[in-house]
């Protein structure tokens, strides 16, 4: 079995060189990454790797495939956010010497953020509090079958887009309702007055990080806001950094199906 496995490992990264070879002109460098991001998550990333080491012998072109891999792949809002191309990428730029010293250390840094609450891994805990409510709170405390982490900024125009979109939102709501989901909003930053002054929809828990643990200790990366983080019971990270609330939907649509037609038979 374990042959078959490194056999079909090697096709494929075989696979994954020649199609790296024939690498479109910078200008269709978008079009590419378009494609590579329509593949299985197997392949797609192979891809990548092999397109990085194929413009490794042109440090321009490395760079232009790493600077927009970069932005379309972890800018959780954008179409093309994916964590796992992104790590592919940041993974290559510090492993391989194309780059300069300055710029490889640039990459790690990028690479320890995007390394914090990874996929499958177990959300950090962090304190909060709520509004008239001067007890300390905390993530593990919450209890159901998901939880959906909103971190935002009541000063964020698309912040306030999102929480409208939030509060009338039918099936999360429902969700809600049946307590199978808590929507957790949380303000990271330092304004408490900001915090206090804006509203927030009954349906979701408003929170403030009023140690700024999660910003001083840099417990999540959060290269933009607003974004969510779903964690399923035990706090585990099914989606993490996402900023279309369309696709944490249909995570959850997708989950509870799945919890619907049970174990498949062996």
């Amino acid at each position: 079995m374990k042959r078959i496995i490194f056999c079909a490992i090697v096709a494929l990264a075989a696979w994954c060189g020649t199609q790296a070879q024939s690498m479109p002109a910078p200008e269709k460098y978008n079009e590419y990454l378009e494609q590579v991001a329509q593949l299985d998550s197997l392949k797609a990333n192979f891809l990548m790797s092999a397109t990085m080491d194929a413009l490794s012998k042109d440090p321009k072109a490395y760079r232009q495939m790493m600077e927009l891999a970069e932005r379309r792949f972890s800018d959780a809002a954008d179409p093309l956010h994916n964590e796992s191309l992104y790590m592919t990428v940041l993974k290559h730029t510090t492993e391989k010497y194309v780059l300069s010293g300055a710029e490889i250390e640039k990459q790690r840094l990028l690479l320890e953020g995007a390394k914090k609450n990874m996929i499958g891994t177990i959300a950090a805990d962090f304190d909060y509090i709520t509004p008239g409510d001067k007890a300390t709170h905390r993530l593990k405390e919450l209890k159901a079958n998901h939880i959906l982490v909103y971190f935002n900024n009541p000063d964020c125009e698309s912040c306030e887009k999102v929480k409208e979109r939030l509060a009338t939102n039918e099936y999360i709501n429902r969700l809600v309702a049946e307590k199978k989901l808590i929507v957790l909003a949380i303000y990271p930053y330092d304004d408490q007055s900001l915090w206090k002054k804006a509203k927030y929809p009954k349906m979701m828990i408003n929170g403030w990080n009023q140690s700024r643990q999660i910003e001083y200790a840099e417990l999540y990366d959060l290269p933009t806001l607003p974004c969510f983080y779903l964690l399923d019971s035990n706090y585990r990270v099914l989606v993490k950094n996402e900023g279309s609330l369309n696709k944490v939907e249909a995570t959850l649509k997708k989950l509870s199906e799945s919890q619907i037609a049970g174990p498949v038979a062996p």
